[in-house]
């Protein structure tokens, strides 16, 4: 079904493509078509359960984005039994999606539409032993991007990550992850080049976590590591770079659902051949935590950081395609991830950060950025959700450039079956700068569909 949708939604496009005025005859079919498949859908395949395309906001994030994830995070099993082969639980997975944007460069002036189609496969495989407690995931998952015109932004990404996750008596538990992702600075995002093709990278990374959590108090210790090489544009000089960070939080239960914490946190930058950029940057933080059995649930930091570069600024010579580095910079650190769910058909994730990011493009090393991320749900009907997401932040750098871009997407979210529905998103994107060859906007609309067994 799903690849009979994908080339129905394929067909169609390329039909737009050719002409962008459908007959009407056309047009009265295609109404016909949508119309008896829903129909078709509400008579004879019955809901049962909540439909995984509308839990798993994050599981499609390739599908129709342009913004692969870099920094590691803990990948978890998706929810549903999945496919059982023996011990081992797998959920293969599939979205198609057709987008078209009306300014695909993201530039201010001399505006290009364009038409896109995103096919981005996965598949996650668990494994649990020790009676259930600990276990290992292995998840993949790609996206194809493929242009019809400008096909200068045509890109595969590739994500691949193996998580070992061991939980022992008294609440202690070990968090283990490694991986490998082929990315691409999108269009229009704080670090695009704007040169004619995507700047592609690819990165090795490590991510492991200690926690106890006892009745009165706990401790995490978590570290990361991020190797992060260029591959095209000549990138690979100014930008190629290892992060290592580690962080030591301490939790105080005030109440049983509630916990205060104190945390402290260290970064250490090290560029290949930039070597001016070289950094080291401490703080400390605070906040609360939130058990996860309530309506409201996650966790909240904030604190303050110091950045300090390993060697004071350095001209370049004419030419030169290195940094001359930057003095010390300080910021508020905030980083939050808080889900409010009333009820069942309703939830709210609310997502505010603020750090200091290095920077090795537009002549800059530094930049603030701070800003929120917003996803809502609620549930129309058994098979009917409006989803909606909002996404602000401010970007500050160095040398004196200042950003403010806005992302808007909204639209219903429709499931034939527990493990089959579609989406249809209009997207709103918009950047204001103080140096205007940065100003852009975009209206978007995408139509995805999404199968997972």
């Amino acid at each position: 079904m799903v690849i009979l949708m994908a080339d129905f939604v394929w067909r169609k496009t390329k039909a737009v493509c050719v002409s962008p005025f459908p007959t009407m005859r056309e047009g009265k079919w295609s109404l016909v078509l949508i119309l008896t498949f829903l129909v078709a859908c509400e008579l004879f395949l019955p809901v049962r359960g909540v439909a995984q395309s509308f839990t798993n906001t994050g599981l499609f994030y390739f599908t129709g984005a342009h913004r692969p994830l870099r920094t590691p995070i803990f990948r978890e099993f998706m929810d549903g039994d999945g496919l059982k082969v023996g011990p081992v639980r797998l959920h293969p997975f599939l979205g198609v999606a057709e987008v078209y944007t009306d300014n695909v460069f993201r530039r201010d002036k001399n505006r290009k539409s364009d038409f896109l189609t995103n096919v981005a496969p996965g598949l996650q495989a668990l494994l649990p032993f020790g009676g259930g407690k600990h276990s290992v995931l292995l998840d993949y998952r790609a996206a194809q991007f493929l242009y019809n015109k400008f096909t200068e932004n045509n890109a595969l990404a590739q994500d691949a990550q193996g998580h070992v996750s061991l939980n022992y008596p008294g609440g202690v538990q070990i968090d283990l992850q490694g991986g490998h992702i082929e990315g691409f600075d999108p269009r229009g995002s704080e670090v695009d080049t704007q040169q004619q093709n995507i700047t592609k990278w690819n990165t090795n990374s490590f991510l492991g976590q200690i926690q106890f959590l006892g009745p009165k108090a706990g401790i995490r210790l978590r570290s990361s590591y991020i190797d992060l090489h260029y591959k095209n544009n000549g990138q690979a000089a100014p930008r190629d770079r290892t992060q290592a960070q580690a962080d030591v939080t301490l939790f105080a239960n005030v109440t049983r659902s509630t916990s205060a914490l104190l945390g402290v946190r260290i970064t250490d930058y090290n560029y290949d051949k930039n070597n001016q950029l070289d950094s080291f940057g401490y703080g400390v933080f605070t906040g609360f935590s939130l058990a996860a059995s309530r309506q409201l649930a996650g966790e909240f930091n904030i604190g303050y950081t110091i950045l300090n570069n390993d060697r004071a600024p350095k001209q370049q010579p004419p030419g030169s395609v290195l940094s001359s580095g930057a003095n010390q910079r300080t910021s508020l650190y905030m980083r939050g991830n808080l889900h409010w769910n009333p009820t069942s058909r309703f939830s709210l994730n609310v997502q505010p950060f603020s750090s200091i990011q290095q920077s090795a493009v537009q002549n800059t090393s530094t930049f603030r950025q701070t800003g929120v991320n917003v996803n809502g749900s609620q549930a129309l009907t058994g098979r009917l959700a409006l989803r909606e997401n909002f996404y602000y932040a401010n970007f500050d750098y160095d040398t004196g450039r200042n950003d403010n871009q806005f992302r808007w997407r909204m639209g219903p979210a429709y499931r034939t079956v527990k493990w089959f529905g579609f989406r249809l998103d209009y997207i709103f994107e918009k950047r204001s700068s103080n140096q205007a060859n940065f100003d852009y906007y975009s209206n978007t609309i995408m139509l995805s569909i999404e199968g997972i067994l």
